[in-house]
């Protein structure tokens, strides 16, 4: 049965990666954005909805909760090395998460993905954060408040079960944020367990989160 998760909610997962060769599939869609446009005359306005692209990140940390590790997209490294970030990349140094989105995947049913071999993860991570970030030079004109119906699974495709599903929906709180916490992965009494939570934050706050390379 697949667990619908609410915010702050958190289950157990990977429970069986130990007896058989399984991978797990974290993945994301989302809906077009709706703007407030204005006529030329600046007067009236109407709603315009309009696609957009969205990174699907995470970062890694360890018990001392410092970074230790991360998948970003290359597509940032002007702002990752302004920022005194790691160029981006695509694949864990442990190889246990790789990232794909639909034009390396096509026969993905998401927009998005990250996908994790639990047998592979570093001993010295603890706590994986998993984001959706919008490209810093458009915040001003786009925020987690425009942004409709984002859709978070997590599936195992060798046995074709979908875990759990957190559907997240634009609220006023998420105004001028261009970072979206989707959830956490962390480890407990050596199990590990996926937390939702629904938080957008600033680019500032994301900084000061992930700094410690």
């Amino acid at each position: 049965m697949t667990a619908i998760l609410e915010k702050s909610q958190a289950i157990n997962i990977f429970e069986d990666y130990k007896t058989n060769d399984v991978s797990y599939i974290f993945g994301i869609n989302w809906g077009k954005i709706e703007i407030q446009k204005r006529n030329f005359l600046g007067i009236k306005k109407r709603k315009v909805s309009s696609d957009i692209d969205l990174d699907f990140t995470c970062v890694m940390f360890d018990s001392q909760k410092k970074a230790i590790d991360w998948i970003y997209s290359p597509k940032y490294n002007s702002w990752l090395i302004q920022n005194n970030f790691p160029l981006g990349k695509s694949q864990s140094k442990d190889g246990a998460f790789k990232h794909y989105d639909k034009s390396s995947n096509e026969n993905s049913d998401y927009r998005k993905l990250i996908k994790i071999d639990p047998t592979k993860i570093n001993d010295d991570i603890y706590t994986v954060f998993f984001y959706l970030n919008i490209d810093a030079r458009s915040v001003k004109q786009t925020d987690f408040s425009l942004v409709n119906s984002i859709e978070f699974k997590i599936n195992c495709p060798e046995t074709d079960k979908t875990f759990s599903e957190f559907k997240i929906q634009p609220n006023s709180n998420k105004k001028n944020k261009g970072t979206l916490v989707l959830g956490k992965l962390y480890r407990e009494n050596g199990t590990w367990k996926f937390m939702a939570m629904d938080k957008a934050i600033d680019e500032k706050k994301f900084i000061r989160f992930t700094r410690g390379f």
